[in-house]
C-alpha cells in the first residue's frame, strides 16, 4: 500500500508540474506574440510625416515605441447622408511596456516585489496636445500579472546592447530580443549587476545559466533601415564623443555600448 501511495503521489506531482509548464508556455506565447506584433508595426524613418513624439526608446526593463493600430470593427460601419459620423481616430499609438516593481516594498528575502507587466497606450494626435489625465487618451493597464521577469535587448546589425534611443536620426534596431519569465527578477538583475559578470559583448543573449521558466523570441523590425543606418550612426557618435573628450563609452543615441 505504501509503494502504491508513493507511486500515485509522484504521478500527481508530475501531472501538476506538466500542467503548470503548459499553462506558462501558452501565456508566454500570448505575451510575446502581442509584443512582437506591435513591434513589427513600428514605422521606420521616413514613413511618418507627422510631428509625433519619440519613435523607439528602450532599456532592459521597458520599451516605448510608436506603432500603427488596425481600425476597430465599428470604424467600418456605413453612414447615411444625414448621419453624423463619429470623430476620426488616429492610426498612430504610443505604446509602453515595462516591468512593474514596487519602489517602496520588498519581499521577506529582500528581493524586489514584482507585480507583472504594465502596458500604457497613448493616442497620438499631431495637431492637438494630449491630455494625459483623460482616460480616453491615455490608458494604463496591468498586463500579465503572472510575469515576474522582462528583458529587452537590441541589435544594431553588428552588436547586441541593452539600451536604444531612436530620437537621434529615427533609426530603428534591426532586431529586438524579448525575454519573459515567471520567477521574479532578483535585485542584482534589477540593478544590472549581472552585466558585470556577463557583459553584452561576450554574452549578447544573456547569461549561460539555465532558466527553465523563461521564454524568448527575436523580433525583426521591417521598418529598420536595410543599410544599417543605426550602426553607422552609433560608430559616428562614438567617434564624435572621442573627439570631444567624452570617451568612446559615452552614448549619444542609438544602441549603448
Amino acid at each position: 500500500a505504501g509503494a502504491m501511495l508513493t507511486f500515485f503521489w509522484r504521478a500527481v506531482q508530475v501531472r501538476d508540474q506538466t500542467s503548470l509548464q503548459a499553462e506558462r508556455a501558452q501565456l508566454a506565447r500570448q505575451v510575446l506574440g502581442r509584443l512582437a506584433a506591435e513591434l513589427r508595426s513600428c514605422p521606420g524613418a521616413g514613413q511618418i510625416r507627422l510631428p509625433v513624439p519619440r519613435r523607439l526608446i528602450g532599456d532592459r526593463r521597458s520599451i516605448t515605441f510608436v506603432t500603427l493600430r488596425l481600425p476597430r470593427r465599428d470604424e467600418y460601419q456605413f453612414y447615411g447622408a444625414f448621419d453624423e459620423p463619429p470623430p476620426a481616430q488616429p492610426d498612430l499609438v504610443l505604446v509602453r511596456y515595462q516591468l512593474w516593481v514596487d519602489p517602496s516594498e520588498t519581499t521577506e528575502e529582500g528581493e524586489p516585489l514584482v507585480g507583472g507587466i504594465v502596458r500604457s497606450e497613448t493616442r497620438l494626435r499631431p495637431q492637438r496636445i494630449i491630455d494625459e489625465e483623460n482616460p480616453l487618451e491615455v490608458r494604463n493597464e496591468l498586463w500579465s500579472p503572472e510575469i515576474g521577469y522582462l528583458e529587452f535587448r537590441y541589435f544594431d546589425g553588428v552588436e547586441w546592447g541593452t539600451q536604444w534611443d531612436a530620437r537621434q536620426g529615427d533609426a530603428l534596431p534591426q532586431a529586438i530580443r524579448i525575454t519573459v519569465g515567471f520567477e521574479p527578477i532578483t535585485q542584482d538583475e534589477l540593478e544590472d549587476a549581472d552585466l558585470e559578470a556577463y557583459p553584452p559583448d561576450q554574452f549578447p543573449w544573456g547569461d549561460d545559466q539555465p532558466h527553465p521558466d523563461r521564454y524568448s523570441v527575436i523580433v525583426r523590425l521591417p521598418g529598420a533601415d536595410r543599410f544599417l543606418l543605426s550602426r553607422i550612426q552609433r560608430v559616428m557618435q562614438q567617434a564624435l564623443g572621442s573627439a570631444l573628450g567624452s570617451g568612446p563609452n559615452q552614448p549619444a543615441g542609438g544602441v549603448s555600448p
